[in-house]
């Protein structure tokens, strides 16, 4: 009888309840790739890796996958190419192909991945700045009522504007993020972040001006 109550409570829930997502990524025919990535990932096994960047020929290349990410329905794996000892983040549906090899790797000691999932911004792990945005009074609330990095803070000014501090990296993605908030936001700091935003802001008026 309960078990009969908790399939009801669950239909209804279902019913009640909708989730929905935008710009999902399309990972059929990818099944392979993920799952030869959790393996290597689990055994520490180097995967030899075929990457094509959006803008660039593709490479191959040992790579030592740390973990899978999911991030604004995008699935990404953090770890590390071997020939030159950086952090690389590889976005899954751009790898072309991926062997799994019998060579071993240690995690680097250098990583820490609370770290990371602190100061990165979105997928990407660069040096962190501190941010410091000033959106108008209209937006402040929604701007109040999610939490946009860990480091954040918030402060209300004079006349119902909400300034928002955090200390992140990735540049590119934090620059896509204010321009999706229009004339509602200022960059007040760091002056090359500020510069970076009024560059892509003159591209588009000279666009709409034609």
């Amino acid at each position: 009888m309960a078990a009969a109550k908790k399939e009801s409570l669950a239909a209804e829930l279902g019913e009640a309840i909708a989730s929905r997502s935008r710009a999902k990524k399309d990972y059929s025919g990818h099944d392979a790739t993920i799952l030869r990535l959790v393996q290597a990932i689990i055994c520490r096994r180097t995967c030899r890796v075929t990457y094509r960047s959006p803008h660039g020929e593709a490479k191959t290349y040992p790579y030592h996958p740390y973990r899978l990410l999911t991030v604004h329905g995008g699935l990404y794996c953090l770890g590390r190419v071997a020939s030159c000892d950086t952090m690389t983040t590889l976005a899954v549906e751009r790898i072309r192909e991926l062997q799994v090899t019998d060579e071993g790797f240690t995690v680097s000691t250098d990583f820490d991945f609370d770290r990371y999932s602190n100061e990165a911004f979105g997928v990407v792990w660069e040096e962190p700045m501190t941010v410091v945005l000033r959106f108008r009074s209209d937006q402040a609330p929604y701007v109040a009522e999610r939490e946009w990095h860990p480091s954040q803070q918030l402060r209300t000014l004079a006349g119902g504007d909400v300034e928002l501090t955090f200390h992140a990296g990735g540049t590119y993605e934090i620059v896509r993020w204010i321009l999706g908030w229009g004339d509602a936001v200022e960059v007040l700091r760091p002056a090359r972040l500020r510069e970076a935003v009024a560059e892509q802001l003159r591209n588009a008026a000279h666009i709409y001006a034609r």
